[in-house]
C-alpha cells in the first residue's frame, strides 16, 4: 500500500456501493471516502488490519487526504495509535479507518427503515 495508495477490501468495497447508493452519491465516490474515514476516525478502536483479496479499484489517499488535511490526518492517527508512522503506516491506517467507518454505516444504515434518511439520522444522532 506504498506509494499513496490502497485498495480496500471487496467486502470494504461492497459497503461503499452500498453507502453510496443508500445516498444517492453514484458519482461522489471521493466524499463517500471521506465520510467513511471519519465515522471511522471517530470510533474508539484502533482498526485491525483487514486480510483477504483487495478489490481492483486502486484509489490515491489524495482523495481523502491532501496538503494540510494529510499532516492533520496523520497526526491524528498517530494521536490514537500511540506510534508514528511513515507514508507506509498512513496508507495502511487510512484504510483500516475507512473500512472500519464503512462497517459503521451499513449497520447503522441496517437499523433504519425504507422511509428513514441516513443524513437525517446522523444529523439526529449528533444534536
Amino acid at each position: 500500500m506504498a506509494h499513496g495508495r490502497f485498495s480496500l477490501t471487496v467486502e470494504g468495497e461492497e459497503k461503499l456501493f452500498k453507502f453510496m447508493s443508500e445516498l444517492n452519491w453514484t458519482e461522489k465516490r471521493p466524499e463517500a471516502l471521506k465520510l467513511a474515514f471519519a465515522k471511522g476516525l471517530t470510533s474508539d478502536i484502533i482498526p485491525e488490519k483487514r486480510e483477504g483479496k483487495r478489490a481492483e479499484h486502486v484509489v490515491g489517499n489524495g482523495v481523502v487526504a491532501k496538503g494540510e488535511d494529510y499532516i492533520l490526518y496523520k497526526h491524528i492517527m498517530m494521536e490514537k495509535i500511540g506510534e508514528p508512522l511513515d507514508a507506509n503506516g498512513f496508507d495502511d491506517y487510512l484504510v483500516r479507518y475507512i473500512e472500519q467507518g464503512l462497517d459503521l454505516i451499513v449497520d447503522e444504515i441496517g437499523t433504519l427503515s425504507d422511509l428513514d434518511n441516513y443524513f437525517l439520522y446522523l444529523v439526529n444522532k449528533h444534536v
